[in-house]
């Protein structure tokens, strides 16, 4: 489910970006920053939550991103400029980073033998569901509703 969440936010927010944009009065090159801020700081950091779970206990870090990621995913909603949405944007990238590598290895040692392969072939079904469920959650909830 950790994953999950990040594949459906990732993909949630490509179908809102131009929402964001517009009601944020963002020019272009700002207006990239929306994903580009997220990307950087979840690319970059992925190795060092990987890390970090290692050293101070998969689970305990899970939760610790779940907490950055679930509270920066409200900052990104309540923001009221552009500045703001970016740096939260970017605090949502390091809550992702450091769910994806603990989700994966809880699983690696949560399951063995037969019931890994089961396990794995789950996350990866609900890694594909996820970014579909994304796009279409967002484009649903921006035109029903708003892109907050």
């Amino acid at each position: 489910m950790g994953y999950f969440i990040i594949l459906v936010d990732t993909s949630l927010v490509f179908t809102c970006s131009k929402e964001i944009s517009s009601s944020l009065h963002m020019n272009p090159s700002s207006a990239a920053w929306i994903s580009n801020a997220y990307a950087l700081t979840f690319g970059s950091l992925l190795l060092l939550g990987g890390k970090l779970g290692d050293i101070f206990g998969r689970r305990r870090l899970f939760i610790l991103g779940l907490m950055i990621f679930g509270i920066s995913s409200t900052l990104v909603g309540l923001s009221p400029t552009a500045t703001l949405l970016i740096i939260f944007r970017a605090l949502h990238g390091i809550g992702a980073a450091i769910i994806a590598p603990a989700t994966l290895a809880i699983i690696m040692d949560s399951f063995t033998g037969n019931n890994r392969v089961v396990a794995i072939s789950m996350y990866g079904a609900v890694s594909g569901i996820g970014v579909s469920l994304g796009l279409i959650i967002g484009a649903g909830i921006t035109t029903l509703l708003s892109w907050r």
